[in-house]
């Protein structure tokens, strides 16, 4: 098995430079999810007007796989609407598992690589289930 380069080197830029990883000072959900596995954290907050994603928040307490993959999450949902990140949720965890073969959209391609690896799917999905709560979450 062997990984793509340029995905190697999307994840690398996401992990050393995350995006979205401010805390938002207005927003209407929000929500925290733990890897029992790993332990690692992510807390997310959203900013959901009209049910648009305006504003979103991966702040991350974990790997640098964690970091990057929720950096990447976060870049794909702000701006889309909160039903169709309720989705892509399901699709990328379904795709990582290995349940679907359904190619995912943009730099999200990165996980064509990921999901060979399955010591790395708990790291790599860990925004996404955050994401996942917080969608159900409002404030």
């Amino acid at each position: 098995m062997k990984e793509d380069p340029l995905h190697r080197e999307i994840v690398e830029e996401h992990a050393v430079r995350p995006h979205y990883n401010q805390k938002l000072v207005h927003f209407s959900h929000e929500n925290s999810f733990t890897s029992q596995k790993t332990g690692n954290l992510c807390d997310i907050q959203l900013l959901v007007q009209d049910g648009v994603i305006e504003g979103i928040s991966c702040q991350m307490q974990a790997s640098a796989l964690a970091t990057a993959c929720g950096s990447l999450m976060a870049c794909h949902v702000h701006g889309h609407a909160l039903a169709d990140a309720k989705v892509l949720v399901g699709q990328v965890i379904d795709y990582v598992e290995g349940k679907t073969d359904q190619a995912l959209p943009g730099e999200l391609a990165v996980y064509e690589s990921i999901r060979l690896f399955t010591e790395r799917h708990d790291c790599a999905l860990l925004g996404w289930h955050a994401l996942e709560k917080a969608c159900g979450t409002k404030i």
